[in-house]
């Protein structure tokens, strides 16, 4: 079709009755190269294009994109386009993309989250129909049940991390066989005071925690899937921890990654449990070993630590499913678990790559590979999502003898179960309500028709103003948008939001389906009940919303109080012709200077209780040190030294400029009458200041009622949410919980709380005025 007429235009001069048109040599090379050129463009055209999304940087990425390389030159039917997304925002991006039809054919994450993407139905498709059992020979069973959701499997494992025992070779030689033979050494090497532990690991972290809680048999939910946080398996978990950390002491207190990575480096921790994740950050001059975990001396069961399966997952809304099955074959075959193994630095779930020479000389690898007979992949249930965060804060109370075990998980149990079925009822809700109501349909149209009349009725006006002020109209336009995009817009989300019951099952349902009106404000304001628990588990709950803004009001009234005090303290010395002064006013300026946060988390290393400065300081002197975070009134105190250490700086250099614009002539006329300087102060000094104290005051409330940063990285709210204030509360339960509609609501109360304030402080203003 297209090579005929341009044969027919080098015949123009020929004559037609001939029965075979006859090209040029020009005519020929051009139709042979638009042959080529349609051959290859078909071939083009005729692959199909896959786009794969991952997380891994470095040599995991180099050597994964090198496989999907190699793959594409291996065939020409599906080409894969490898995309590495930033670790920290991966997650979100699938979950914004993927349930709207977006985002790619092929992803790589980590098992957890199949349950409640496989829930919600489109995330994640099953891959059944497409695997073969000769794929499924490739793994282990443990790692094909973290694939697994309700009997379907979706995904194939890459890879896998779990922890292990890694031993200080230089003060250990032999791997304890059992628990109590690993407690023996440990006590061996322990030595508090010279900052020495026998063992070290993150043990309040439910992640780390899943070694002694599977070693008992269970875990926490039981064969159907249930919550069972409270059975006596994992209360005797809770316990065995608590003895090795208030018993035996051969734990470091306030315990993070972190630091056990810094104590081993030091020689000061001569056993720690971790993964292959820590490997890269031992310092190159430490001996050391990895061996499995042992074996639990009171259950007879080997430590099992939970494992995390990074594995590949099909999208929904792939077109060609069968070729996306097919490259998840290649990259977990045997080959390709070789090369990310040996290149790459992953440890294989396709456990044939083991017998590779390289890898199964590598003494490292291979006590991973052992480890894994004893491991259980973490649940891949919805609910697990709601566990971390709770039984960690339970951890932290028994390890510092705040709570009895038993007590505390079933009361944790039936918190759990209360958020649980609150999330089910939102999901079941949303289903139920598959039409949008008639009178929604009527709101859209009313707000138009409002919107209509008020510019029926204020045209002229605003016509007028357009003709007088366009210039200045169209100066502050940039500012007008960006306040419409970044407030107005999230302001009116936030508020729709929270009259609906959204949740992280039923987030992508339709809004009408999820509206229950005031339900949320109810149940925030509603909630008089300051304890929990009956008898002897009674205790008060820190979840309360009184018991939130009562310590939100005490922490503002002091924060405002100290900081506007002692800023004042401060402007007055400074105020005065002394030596240095310039200096002084520099050094007092460097708090406010620097990023709030770096502030925070510097205090909050100095408020450890063994390492931290503070502490040490008071060693030093001969006193006890404190348990900064065990209680709520030492941790109440950790928040506010640090927040009026952030607040006075921007207190001092306001109050410093007011005192700076009083005329000098009142305080002379003032001492020529003979009045002391309490009189001047009362009478000269604190009126003039007024009109700046009273706008800073008025910021200062407003930023330390809603200060975040120092309250979730400094105490973290402890103990167990104790010294939470109302945004730490919200944020807890929108991403903690995952009950986005409840902290959209708990948020809105906030925004109606400070705007009352607000209204307050205007109104005192022009009192104040007034009376002048």
């Amino acid at each position: 079709m297209i090579i005929a007429p341009i044969c027919r235009s080098q015949l123009a001069g020929e004559s037609v009755a001939r029965s075979k048109p006859r090209c040029s040599p020009a005519g020929r090379l051009l139709q042979a190269l638009l042959c080529l050129l349609i051959f290859f463009s078909g071939k083009v055209l005729a692959a199909e294009t896959l786009n794969l999304w991952h997380g891994y940087r470095g040599a995991e990425r180099a050597a994964f994109e090198q496989l999907i390389e190699d793959y594409n030159r291996s065939q020409s039917d599906v080409q894969v386009k490898a995309l590495a997304v930033p670790f920290g925002g991966y997650a979100d991006k699938l979950s914004a993309a993927l349930p709207r039809g977006q985002g790619p054919d092929l992803f790589v994450f980590a098992h957890d989250r199949l349950g409640g993407w496989a829930s919600a139905g489109h995330t994640v498709a099953p891959i059944d129909r497409y695997v073969g059992e000769h794929l499924l020979g490739r793994f282990p069973p443990n790692l094909i049940e973290a694939m697994t959701f309700g009997g379907e499997l979706y995904g194939l494992p890459l890879a896998f991390k779990s922890p292990a025992l890694i031993l200080n070779t230089d003060l250990v030689q032999a791997a304890p066989a059992t628990t109590d033979a690993m407690v023996a050494e440990a006590r061996r090497h322990t030595d508090r005071k010279a900052g020495r532990f026998g063992l070290a690991y993150s043990y309040t972290e439910p992640f780390f925690h899943g070694a002694l809680m599977n070693s008992f048999g269970r875990g926490p939910f039981d064969r159907g899937g249930n919550l069972d946080l409270a059975n006596s398996a994992n209360i005797a978990s809770v316990e065995m921890l608590a003895r090795w950390a208030r018993q035996d002491r051969i734990l470091p207190e306030e315990p993070s990654s972190t630091l056990v990575t810094s104590l081993f480096n030091q020689g000061r921790a001569a056993m720690v449990i971790s993964g292959p994740w820590m490997l890269g950050e031992i310092a190159p001059g430490v001996n050391y070993r990895v061996v499995p975990l042992p074996v639990n001396s009171e259950s007879g069961l080997p430590l099992a630590p939970w494992v995390a399966v990074e594995g590949l997952f099909l999208s929904p809304w792939s077109e060609h499913p069968a070729a996306a099955v097919a490259v998840m074959d290649y990259l977990t075959s045997r080959q390709s678990a070789e090369k990310m193994a040996i290149e790459g630095g992953q440890l294989p779930a396709n456990i044939s790559a083991f017998e590779h020479p390289s890898i199964a000389t590598d003494e490292t690898a291979m006590a991973f590979r052992r480890q894994l007979e004893a491991t259980v992949p973490i649940p891949n249930l919805p609910a697990m999502t709601l566990l971390w965060v709770p039984l960690e804060n339970v951890l932290k109370k028994v390890v510092k003898g705040a709570a009895q075990p038993e007590a505390e998980m079933r009361q944790l149990q039936r918190s759990l179960s209360a958020d649980l079925a609150r999330l089910e009822r939102s999901r079941a809700r949303g289903e139920h309500r598959a039409q949008m109501p008639a009178w929604l349909w009527l709101l859209p149209a009313a707000l138009a028709l409002a919107a209509w009349l008020l510019w029926r009725r204020y045209r002229a006006q605003l016509a007028a103003g357009w003709r007088t002020h366009r210039t200045a109209y169209l100066y502050i336009l940039p500012a007008i948008l960006g306040m419409l995009v970044l407030v107005l817009f999230p302001l009116l989300y936030g508020l729709l939001l929270s009259f609906t019951d959204t949740t992280v099952f039923n987030e992508h349902t339709p809004l009408w389906s999820r509206l229950i009106g005031l339900d949320n404000y109810a149940a925030i304001l509603g909630d008089f009940h300051l304890w929990r628990g009956q008898g002897s588990e009674r205790s008060l709950d820190f979840d309360n919303f009184y018991w939130t803004l009562l310590i939100t009001i005490l922490w503002t009234v002091s924060n405002v109080t100290l900081a506007v005090g002692l800023a004042l303290i401060l402007a007055l010395a400074l105020d005065k012709p002394i030596f240095g002064r310039a200096w002084f006013r520099l050094i007092l300026i460097l708090p406010w200077a620097i990023p709030n946060y770096i502030t925070a988390l510097v205090w909050k290393g100095m408020f450890h209780p063994q390492f931290g400065a503070i502490n040490q300081g008071l060693q030093v002197l001969g006193m006890a040190p404190v348990a900064w975070f065990d209680s709520i009134g030492a941790s109440f105190f950790t928040g506010l030294v640090t927040n009026v250490w952030l607040s006075i700086p921007f207190m001092m250099v306001v109050i410093l400029g007011g005192l700076q614009s009083i005329p000098r002539e009142l305080y002379e006329v003032a001492r020529v009458e003979g009045a002391g300087r309490w009189f001047q102060f009362r009478t000269i000094t604190l009126p003039l200041l007024k009109p700046v104290l009273i706008p800073a005051v008025i910021l200062s409330v407003v930023w330390t009622f809603n200060m975040f940063n120092v309250i979730y990285l400094v105490s973290d709210g402890a103990p167990a949410g104790a010294n939470d204030i109302l945004i730490t509360k919200a944020f807890r339960i929108g991403f903690e919980k995952y009950q986005y509609a409840y902290a959209a609501a708990y948020s809105m109360v906030i925004l109606a709380l400070l705007f009352c304030y607000a209204m307050w402080q205007m109104r005192v203003s022009r009192t104040l005025e007034a009376t002048r």
